[in-house]
């Protein structure tokens, strides 16, 4: 994975909530199973500590034309010792409804963040996790943390990747094109199924950025209009 790609989605997150991307490679011509991503795309988004809601409708480009879907990443708080049950859910359900991805070429890379430091770990469903994922999708959503470890969860519906950084080959990002990415302070403006959405080359803005918190931002140039509206017989001298 291309390093530098990585530390700037690092930089962009919160450090509670977590936030998601999509990632686009291409397979080494001497060796295809090896992959290298070079493209994160941002889509827009809301989440929590425990997940994050991403539209049902993938990223549409030229630009990602030409290159292989290989799965998503995403931050969390902590580190877990293992995939989540709702990671293996989430992961289940995108690899059932996109047919350009590859069961055994798309992956979910969880970035863990603690005390100065983070962690990423790279995992693959097995087919029996595969299963267990789209048969368990709505027992996970409605079960609380502590009660996911109940549905017959196993260690065996999934295998570590390995993982390597490395900025020996250049990456870039795609963000929304006519919008923002983070919804996490836009209360009812995300809509999971019918969001509809393009992409572009971009630079990543930082979730605290002010161009995700209208409420807390008003346009200045509003309020520049509704001074200037006023006549210079309406202007109140004082000493």
């Amino acid at each position: 994975m291309n390093e530098n790609i990585l530390k700037k989605f690092i930089r962009i997150a919160d450090l509670h909530t977590q936030v998601a991307c999509y990632l686009y490679g291409v397979s080494l011509f001497d060796q295809p199973r090896v992959k290298q991503i070079c493209c994160i795309a941002m889509v827009p988004q809301w989440g929590n500590d425990e997940q994050v809601h991403l539209p049902s409708a993938l990223p549409e480009h030229d630009y990602l034309n030409h290159l292989e879907s290989l799965g998503w990443m995403h931050t969390q708080p902590n580190e877990q010792p293992q995939l989540s049950p709702q990671d293996i859910v989430a992961h289940a359900w995108m690899l059932s409804n996109n047919k350009q991805w590859d069961k055994e070429k798309c992956i979910v890379l969880t970035c863990s963040f603690s005390t100065a430091s983070w962690l990423l770990t790279g995992y693959k469903l097995t087919p029996s996790g595969y299963e267990w994922g789209k048969r368990n999708r709505y027992a996970v959503k409605q079960q609380t943390m502590g009660q996911r470890d109940m549905l017959a969860y196993l260690p065996t519906y999934y295998e570590k990747v390995k993982m390597l950084l490395t900025d020996s080959f250049p990456g870039f990002y795609m963000i929304p094109d006519n919008g923002p990415w983070n919804y996490n302070f836009m209360d009812g403006k995300h809509t999971v199924h019918y969001m509809e959405y393009g992409v572009k080359l971009g630079t990543l803005l930082e979730f605290h950025h002010e161009d995700h918190q209208p409420a807390y931002f008003p346009d200045l140039s509003d309020l520049e209009e509704g001074n200037t509206a006023k006549g210079d017989g309406d202007r109140e001298d004082t000493c």
